[in-house]
């Protein structure tokens, strides 16, 4: 069965109408359906909800915050395990902790990581990599 696991990036593309967001909606929608197993970092949901408050403010992201934990996928807590991992990934690529949360969540459930977010292009090599495009998902 196809894994994937989300990063901010991709979630927030979903959520405003961005490049990529029409991946995302494929994805999440074989999730739904049963032919794909999807994650996201709950460090990832709250980098999520900062950016909306943000941006979109409060009563926004406490909106989406609350649709996307009714979302069919796995909300993985940030255990010590993964958090000893994410600062691994941290302190060998140039990427932010949130994006290290995203990619160890994906490398520990042997998933895809499905992202725009160009920063995380210096770990394509080490863990597959789905980036976001206009284009819907195969």
């Amino acid at each position: 069965m196809k894994k994937v696991a989300f990063d901010a990036c991709a979630i927030l593309a979903w959520l405003w109408g961005e490049r990529g967001a029409v991946l995302v909606s494929e994805l999440l929608r074989e999730v739904a359906e049963g032919r794909a197993w999807g994650a996201v970092c709950s460090i990832n949901l709250g980098e999520v909800y900062y950016r909306t408050c943000r941006e979109k403010g409060p009563t926004n992201a406490d909106s989406d915050l609350q649709m996307l934990r009714k979302l069919p996928w796995q909300v993985v807590p940030a255990s010590d395990d993964l958090v000893w991992a994410a600062a691994r990934l941290k302190a060998q690529y140039p990427i932010s902790y949130a994006d290290a949360f995203a990619l160890a969540c994906a490398q520990h459930h042997d998933a895809v990581l499905v992202t725009n977010d160009p920063e995380l292009v210096s770990v394509e090599h080490g863990t597959p990599v789905l980036w976001g495009t206009d284009e819907a998902a195969d």
